[in-house]
Protein backbone atom coordinates (compact mmCIF):
# COMPACT_ATOMS: atom_id res chain seq x y z
CA UNK A 1 0.00 0.00 0.00
CA UNK A 2 1.27 3.02 -0.90
CA UNK A 3 1.85 5.93 2.07
CA UNK A 4 -0.85 8.36 1.27
CA UNK A 5 -3.53 5.43 1.21
CA UNK A 6 -1.78 3.29 4.32
CA UNK A 7 -2.25 7.28 6.02
CA UNK A 8 -5.64 7.72 4.94
CA UNK A 9 -6.47 4.34 6.30
CA UNK A 10 -4.63 4.40 9.54
CA UNK A 11 -6.84 7.63 10.47
CA UNK A 12 -10.11 5.77 9.26
CA UNK A 13 -8.91 2.95 11.79
CA UNK A 14 -8.57 5.25 14.70
CA UNK A 15 -11.60 6.64 13.73
CA UNK A 16 -13.40 3.63 13.46
CA UNK A 17 -11.70 2.66 16.84
CA UNK A 18 -12.78 5.71 18.69
CA UNK A 19 -15.96 5.26 17.51
CA UNK A 20 -16.27 7.55 15.12
CA UNK A 21 -18.14 6.19 12.02
CA UNK A 22 -17.44 7.97 9.48
CA UNK A 23 -14.44 9.74 7.99
CA UNK A 24 -15.97 13.60 7.70
CA UNK A 25 -13.02 14.66 10.74
CA UNK A 26 -10.05 13.91 7.61
CA UNK A 27 -10.78 16.78 5.43
CA UNK A 28 -8.73 17.54 1.88
CA UNK A 29 -6.32 19.70 3.66
CA UNK A 30 -5.59 17.75 6.79
CA UNK A 31 -4.81 14.93 4.65
CA UNK A 32 -2.62 16.99 2.48
CA UNK A 33 -1.10 18.64 5.88
CA UNK A 34 -0.43 15.02 7.39
CA UNK A 35 0.79 13.65 3.83
CA UNK A 36 2.97 17.11 3.69
CA UNK A 37 4.60 16.55 7.42
CA UNK A 38 6.82 13.58 6.24
CA UNK A 39 7.41 10.08 8.12
CA UNK A 40 8.20 10.95 11.78
CA UNK A 41 5.20 13.77 11.63
CA UNK A 42 2.30 11.27 10.20
CA UNK A 43 3.76 8.36 13.09
CA UNK A 44 3.78 10.82 16.03
CA UNK A 45 -0.31 11.49 14.91
CA UNK A 46 -0.61 7.58 14.43
CA UNK A 47 0.81 6.81 17.40
CA UNK A 48 -1.23 8.96 19.72
CA UNK A 49 -2.99 7.12 22.97
CA UNK A 50 -6.20 6.49 22.54
CA UNK A 51 -7.41 9.01 24.81
CA UNK A 52 -5.28 11.51 23.04
CA UNK A 53 -6.42 10.19 19.86
CA UNK A 54 -10.15 11.31 21.14
CA UNK A 55 -9.04 14.86 21.87
CA UNK A 56 -7.50 14.85 18.40
CA UNK A 57 -10.63 13.23 16.14
CA UNK A 58 -13.12 15.31 17.80
CA UNK A 59 -10.95 18.62 18.25
CA UNK A 60 -11.15 18.84 21.69
CA UNK A 61 -14.96 18.92 21.99
CA UNK A 62 -16.00 15.34 22.38
CA UNK A 63 -19.24 14.75 21.70
CA UNK A 64 -21.99 13.63 24.30
CA UNK A 65 -21.68 10.01 23.46
CA UNK A 66 -17.88 9.70 24.30
CA UNK A 67 -17.70 11.78 26.94
CA UNK A 68 -19.34 10.16 29.67
CA UNK A 69 -17.28 7.02 29.11
CA UNK A 70 -14.00 8.99 28.11
CA UNK A 71 -14.31 10.78 31.78
CA UNK A 72 -14.81 7.57 33.50
CA UNK A 73 -11.59 5.98 31.86
CA UNK A 74 -9.48 9.42 33.05
CA UNK A 75 -10.94 8.95 36.24
CA UNK A 76 -10.12 5.33 36.76
CA UNK A 77 -6.15 6.65 36.01
CA UNK A 78 -6.23 8.53 39.31
CA UNK A 79 -4.11 6.69 41.65
CA UNK A 80 -3.48 7.76 45.25
CA UNK A 81 -0.37 8.19 47.78
CA UNK A 82 0.06 4.95 49.40
CA UNK A 83 -0.68 6.75 53.03
CA UNK A 84 -3.82 7.99 51.85
CA UNK A 85 -3.47 11.70 52.68
CA UNK A 86 -4.28 14.08 50.06
CA UNK A 87 -2.68 17.06 52.07
CA UNK A 88 0.81 16.65 52.14
CA UNK A 89 3.91 18.91 53.20
CA UNK A 90 3.42 23.20 52.04
CA UNK A 91 6.79 23.60 51.80
CA UNK A 92 7.71 21.35 49.60
CA UNK A 93 4.50 21.78 47.49
CA UNK A 94 5.86 25.19 46.88
CA UNK A 95 9.60 23.99 45.79
CA UNK A 96 7.46 21.75 43.25
CA UNK A 97 4.76 24.47 42.20
CA UNK A 98 7.66 27.61 41.71
CA UNK A 99 10.47 25.18 39.95
CA UNK A 100 10.30 25.71 35.56
CA UNK A 101 11.49 21.43 35.91
CA UNK A 102 8.69 20.32 38.70
CA UNK A 103 5.40 21.47 38.24
CA UNK A 104 5.72 24.53 36.62
CA UNK A 105 2.30 25.55 37.60
CA UNK A 106 3.25 28.91 37.98
CA UNK A 107 3.49 29.48 34.29
CA UNK A 108 0.13 28.72 33.43
CA UNK A 109 -1.98 30.18 36.79
CA UNK A 110 -1.40 33.39 38.77
CA UNK A 111 -1.26 32.70 42.92
CA UNK A 112 2.40 32.85 43.66
CA UNK A 113 3.56 34.92 45.82
CA UNK A 114 7.48 33.99 44.58
CA UNK A 115 6.79 34.18 40.50
CA UNK A 116 4.70 36.12 38.35
CA UNK A 117 1.92 34.07 37.30
CA UNK A 118 0.76 33.82 33.23
CA UNK A 119 -2.56 33.42 31.98
CA UNK A 120 -3.16 30.18 29.95
CA UNK A 121 -5.40 28.60 33.28
CA UNK A 122 -7.75 30.25 35.32
CA UNK A 123 -6.15 32.28 38.65
CA UNK A 124 -5.01 29.68 41.87
CA UNK A 125 -4.66 32.98 43.76
CA UNK A 126 -6.63 32.64 47.22
CA UNK A 127 -7.32 28.74 46.28
CA UNK A 128 -7.10 28.20 50.04
CA UNK A 129 -10.97 29.94 50.77
CA UNK A 130 -12.47 26.73 49.47
CA UNK A 131 -11.28 25.53 53.11
CA UNK A 132 -9.61 22.26 53.93
CA UNK A 133 -12.94 19.70 53.31
CA UNK A 134 -12.09 16.24 52.42
CA UNK A 135 -14.29 17.37 49.12
CA UNK A 136 -12.06 20.21 48.13
CA UNK A 137 -8.40 17.98 48.35
CA UNK A 138 -10.00 15.22 46.48
CA UNK A 139 -11.28 17.56 44.01
CA UNK A 140 -7.87 19.49 44.11
CA UNK A 141 -5.76 16.27 43.99
CA UNK A 142 -7.42 14.47 41.42
CA UNK A 143 -7.55 17.39 38.95
CA UNK A 144 -3.90 17.76 38.93
CA UNK A 145 -3.11 14.10 39.01
CA UNK A 146 -4.95 13.92 35.91
CA UNK A 147 -6.82 17.01 34.62
CA UNK A 148 -8.84 14.74 31.96
CA UNK A 149 -11.13 13.78 34.82
CA UNK A 150 -12.29 17.01 35.01
CA UNK A 151 -11.93 19.08 31.86
CA UNK A 152 -11.13 16.25 29.16
CA UNK A 153 -8.66 17.56 26.62
CA UNK A 154 -7.54 20.26 28.21
CA UNK A 155 -3.86 20.75 27.88
CA UNK A 156 -2.92 21.43 31.11
CA UNK A 157 -0.76 18.46 32.25
CA UNK A 158 -1.76 15.12 33.56
CA UNK A 159 0.60 15.11 36.16
CA UNK A 160 0.17 11.52 37.65
CA UNK A 161 -1.14 10.12 34.69
CA UNK A 162 1.93 11.18 33.01
CA UNK A 163 4.53 10.02 35.42
CA UNK A 164 5.31 13.98 36.35
CA UNK A 165 4.64 14.06 39.59
CA UNK A 166 4.44 10.98 42.22
CA UNK A 167 0.79 10.86 44.39
CA UNK A 168 2.57 12.21 47.27
CA UNK A 169 4.62 14.91 45.31
CA UNK A 170 0.80 15.75 44.23
CA UNK A 171 -0.16 15.82 47.73
CA UNK A 172 2.30 18.37 48.67
CA UNK A 173 1.03 20.68 45.81
CA UNK A 174 -2.37 20.35 47.21
CA UNK A 175 -0.99 21.44 50.67
CA UNK A 176 0.74 24.06 49.04
CA UNK A 177 -2.85 25.53 47.36
CA UNK A 178 -5.02 24.71 50.31
CA UNK A 179 -2.99 25.37 53.83
CA UNK A 180 -4.12 28.24 55.70
CA UNK A 181 -0.61 28.64 56.65
CA UNK A 182 1.25 28.43 53.63
CA UNK A 183 2.75 31.03 51.79
CA UNK A 184 0.29 30.74 49.06
CA UNK A 185 -2.39 31.89 51.23
CA UNK A 186 -0.47 33.78 53.58
CA UNK A 187 0.97 36.50 50.92
CA UNK A 188 0.16 38.03 48.20
CA UNK A 189 0.25 36.60 44.57
CA UNK A 190 3.17 38.61 42.22
CA UNK A 191 1.39 40.01 39.38
CA UNK A 192 2.66 41.84 36.24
Amino acid sequence: MRRPQLLLVSFLLLGLASGQTDATYITPELQRLIQAGGQSYASTLLKQAPDQALCSIHRNRLPPEVLGPFIEAQRRLIRYPADGKLMGDWKRGEAIYNTLARGNCFSCHVGSPTNIGGNVGPSLEKYGQRGTSEAVQRYTYEVIYNTWAYFPCTVMYRFGVGGLLKPEEIADVVAYLLDPASDFNTRPALRR
